[in-house]
């Protein structure tokens, strides 16, 4: 009796040791990613989108986390938030898209990550702004985008 009670307290400070490991393996592998995402923040990240979409990828989601975080702690940060859309469509729709665009990742980091409002600009600039061509599929593909830039105020 007494070897299957030790049998079972060393199989669970065995389970137990291998849940803290993991925890701390994973916590490392986020802060990591986190501290990855926080430095090409500052040098701009795009979200790309599908046509016609504000719909935000979960892709995404650790360059959202690393700019709560990075917003949380330093008040004197903003994160501009400028949305973009390929040529086809009227100025007027891609103006209203893009726009959207914009404001669902500023919505996702308000909402979603506890961000303060007033450290997010959005804005849209419809078709004004491509990266890329707009002959081709891939190119549109490239301009459908939000451009987040973390800029000191």
């Amino acid at each position: 009796m007494k070897k299957i009670m030790l049998t079972g307290v060393l199989l669970s400070l065995f389970t137990v040791g291998c849940a803290t490991q993991t925890t701390t393996t994973n916590t490392s592998a986020q802060d990591a990613a986190s501290q990855k995402a926080m430095s090409e923040l500052k040098n701009g990240v795009s979200i790309y989108f599908d046509k016609n979409s504000s719909q935000i990828q979960s892709k995404y989601h650790p360059y959202l986390m690393a700019a709560s975080k990075g917003l949380a702690q330093n008040k004197n940060l903003i994160l501009e938030l400028e949305g973009h859309t390929d040529s086809t469509g009227s100025v007027a729709a891609n103006k209203r898209v893009s726009l959207e665009r914009a404001n669902a990742v500023r919505n996702k980091l308000v909402i979603d990550y506890n961000v303060d409002p007033d450290q997010l600009v959005a804005v849209g600039a419809g078709s004004l702004k491509p990266i890329d061509t707009n002959n081709t599929a891939e190119g549109r593909a490239n301009n459908r985008r939000v451009s987040a830039i973390l800029k000191i105020r």
